[in-house]
This record gives C-alpha cells, sequence and structure tokens, in this order.
C-alpha cells in the first residue's frame, strides 16, 4: 500500500506512446480483437501501460513483456470491476482494501536480495462488474471466473491447498452475516464491548474492523523471464467472527487443517504462536494468510500482521521474534534495515522514539512471518509504509538511492528511477 505503488489514474500525459517502453504493451493491445466490456479495455489501457514501463525498466526480454502484458489483459484486466474514472466517484462501486484510494491493483518492484536483476510483481482484489450492487453485495461472483482463468493459463498451478483454504475461509456458517449489515453487526459490538469493559484486539480482533473493509481474499503474481507464479490472500475476519473465535486462532486451526500438515511439521508455526501469545504482543492485529499455488511441500505460509508502534526497537522485537529468532545474520541485517530505514523516512532519532502519529487504518507497521513445512523457524519481515511516513515520492526514491550507494548495490537504482518520474 505503498505511495510509489499505488496506481495513479492521471498519468496518460507522462507516459506518452512515444516511448520505448510502451513498445510491447502497445503490440499486446494492438492483438485484441475485441473485449469482453469497456472497463477491461480501460484497466489495461491505464495499469497494463504502467506494468508494460515497469517490466521494460526491469530488463525483462520482449517475449516476457509481451507474455505478461497479454496475461494481465486476458485474465485479471476483465476481473477488476468497473473502472471508476467511467463514472466519477460512482459510490457504488467496490472500494477494495488493497490500496488506501480503493484501487484494486498494486504494483510492485522486488530488488531482492542480490544486485541482480529484479523481479516484478503486482496484487489484485478480483471485484465484479456488481460487486456492492443487490446482485452480488458481498463481490462473490468473480471468484470462480477469475479461478478458471488461471487454471487455464498457468500450466503449473497447484490447487491442493487453494480449494481446501477456499473451503475453510468460506465457511457456511457466515452466510448467516448478510441478516445484518456490517455497519449493524459494528454497532451492536461496540455497544457490546462499551457494556461489558472489552478492550483492545483481543479474542474478537474479526469485530472490531468488520465495517471497514469487505475484501476477503487477493491474489499476487510473480513476473520472471519464464514464467508466471500466483499467491492467494486469505482474510479471516469473517469466519472469526462466525465462530467466535479471534483472527489468530483462526489462521492457526487453517494452517493446522491443511493437507500435508502435522504437529510435527510445523515447528516453525509453534515458534510463532509463542511469540504471539506473550503480553506485549497482544495488541498486533492480524489481517490475512498468503500461500503459493504450487506443491504445498514447497509453498510458503505467510500470515500478515499489523503493529501500530512505529519506533524501530519495536521493529526490532518483532523482527526477531521477541528474540527468538538468532540466525547469524542477523545483527548485519538489522543494521542494513535501520540504515534503509533512516534514509526513507528521514530520521536520525534513537531507536526508541516512534515515527510522526498518523491516525489511518492502515497506518503502522505491516509484517509477515513465512515459513514452509517442515521448517524449524519461520523468517519475519516488515513493510515499510512510504506513504504514511516518508515526506514525498522524491523522498523515498531518494533514500533509495542513497541506501544503495552506500551498500555498493543498485545496478538498477537508473532504470528504477527513470520508471517510477514517468509514473508519478
Amino acid at each position: 500500500m505503498g505511495r510509489t505503488h499505488t496506481i495513479v489514474q492521471s498519468q496518460n500525459a507522462a507516459l506518452d506512446a512515444s516511448y520505448n517502453e510502451l513498445s510491447s504493451w502497445k503490440q499486446v493491445g494492438s492483438n485484441i480483437p475485441h473485449v469482453e466490456h469497456e472497463h477491461q479495455r480501460l484497466w489495461y489501457h491505464h495499469v497494463g501501460k504502467a506494468l508494460g514501463v515497469l517490466l521494460y525498466s526491469a530488463d525483462y526480454s520482449p517475449e516476457a513483456q509481451r507474455r505478461s502484458l497479454d496475461f494481465f489483459k486476458q485474465i485479471i484486466a476483465p476481473n477488476l470491476g468497473v473502472f471508476r474514472a467511467v463514472t466519477g466517484a460512482y459510490k457504488n462501486s467496490w472500494q477494495s482494501f488493497m490500496t488506501d484510494d480503493g484501487t484494486p491493483v498494486e504494483l510492485s518492484w522486488d530488488w531482492g536480495t542480490s544486485d541482480s536483476r529484479p523481479t516484478i510483481r503486482y496484487s489484485i482484489e478480483p471485484i465484479g462488474l456488481q460487486a456492492g450492487t443487490s446482485i452480488d453485495p458481498r463481490n462473490l461472483l468473480v471468484g470462480p471466473v477469475l479461478q478458471d482463468g488461471l487454471n487455464h493459463s498457468l500450466l503449473d498451478i497447484r490447487l491442493e491447498w487453494f480449494d481446501y483454504f477456499k473451503d475453510y475461509f468460506n465457511d457456511k456458517e457466515k452466510d448467516k452475516l448478510p441478516e445484518r449489515s456490517p455497519s449493524v453487526i459494528y454497532q451492536w459490538y461496540n455497544f457490546v464491548k462499551s457494556f461489558f469493559g472489552v478492550q483492545g484486539n483481543g479474542e474478537h480482533g474479526a469485530l472490531r474492523d468488520i465495517d471497514d473493509h469487505s475484501s476477503s481474499i487477493f491474489y499476487a503474481f510473480d513476473l520472471t523471464e519464464t514464467e508466471i507464479t500466483a499467491k492467494v490472500y486469505y482474510f479471516p475476519k469473517y469466519r472469526a467472527l462466525s465462530s467466535g473465535k479471534s483472527n489468530l486462532e483462526v489462521l492457526v486451526e487453517s494452517m493446522k487443517g491443511a493437507p500435508r500438515c502435522t504437529e510435527d511439521n510445523l515447528q516453525a508455526l509453534s515458534v510463532f504462536s509463542d511469540f504471539s501469545n506473550d503480553a506485549a504482543s497482544k495488541e498486533l492485529e492480524y489481517e490475512m494468510l498468503a500461500i503459493d499455488l504450487i506443491d504445498p511441500l514447497k509453498s510458503r505460509f505467510k500470515i500478515y500482521f499489523r503493529s501500530r508502534e512505529t519506533s524501530f526497537a519495536s521493529l526490532i522485537n518483532i523482527i526477531t521474534l521477541g528474540g527468538r529468532i538468532k540466525s547469524p545474520n542477523m545483527q548485519q541485517g538489522l543494521e542494513d534495515l535501520q540504515s534503509l530505514w533512516n534514509a526513507i523516512f528521514e530520521v536520525e532519532s534513537p531507536s526508541t522514539d516512534p515515527l510522526k502519529e498518523v491516525n489511518h487504518r492502515t497506518a503502522g507497521m505491516l509484517y509477515n512471518v513465512e515459513f514452509r513445512v517442515g521448517d524449524q523457524f519461520p523468517v519475519a519481515k516488515v513493510y515499510l509504509p512510504v506513504r504514511h511516513y516518508s515526506s514525498s515520492d522524491s523522498a523515498v526514491i531518494r533514500g533509495l538511492d542513497t541506501y544503495f550507494k552506500s551498500h555498493h548495490k543498485g545496478s538498477y537504482m537508473a532504470a528504477y528511477s527513470r520508471a517510477m518520474n514517468a509514473l508519478l
């Protein structure tokens, strides 16, 4: 949900069709005999154009650019819902939790861990044209359509875990929820909370944010030179609400019941659960679970959670899972991370000082822990929310440049800067 990743609708002038970056985008677009609907064409015209610039700038071959753009055009663009610029504010359109402005697509540039060529990725929320209306109030009609397209387009896709988690998080018990709208449920919860003195995220974390968004599933795609791989993200809050459990309890229960998972091969989950149950971790907000659509024994579990604390000291505690992770390279990694932190947030204050106060649903730090079946320990990562805490897009780019120069990396920094200047 970073500032430099949000799709801006007013980018036509900056992305003039004469740029070399757009040759593959234009070629793929010219091969469309017809489109399913006008919104598909507009999503490809605007977001596909930005994707084309990133692929070109990251040095993908023309063939790989065309393959990725054609996939976006044929499979993704028809399933992004109403293109809001067509209808102005379009108050009835579905507001995605993918980005802070409600756009259902987020593009990203993955620098990797070395100085090699970056990977372009993007995440989406599939949205139907009737999502949020009386025809499709919970945006449930588009899922099978998109998944069918993926099954036919991604030949190596594996669905064992997808089918299991789809059924788990689409628990039939939650079908009782439409009897009360989310707003009514939330108002009812606030009354009960105040009457009985319930505080914090705690056991009823799903109720706490039931009203803030209606998204239930995201997809993400990694684009390499030779293939496209998919991930799926599930939100636990509706299942948590219907079962009277916390988001964390639902997430842990889902993983323990997944095919090929046993108590003996989920040691990493036990380590994370131990950390999560610490008193100091009680205020963490558990957002979603992601899996790779590959062989389950190679796939990663990725648990996403948010902390409202914004000091670097709190980051250290979470990245190390309260000191439970003690890898040989941890100290150097934390020093590198603080260098990046200082560069993009333009701070030199002590690590115990928080960043500026921001009152927003996505404020704070977003983390994930990831692990595979059989791993002993999870690996924790942090998403630095530059949109909230950096002064500008230019400051982010300058900060990255400063960081890479100090670490003798950044072979693609100039290409990244050109791409960002074209997109922003």
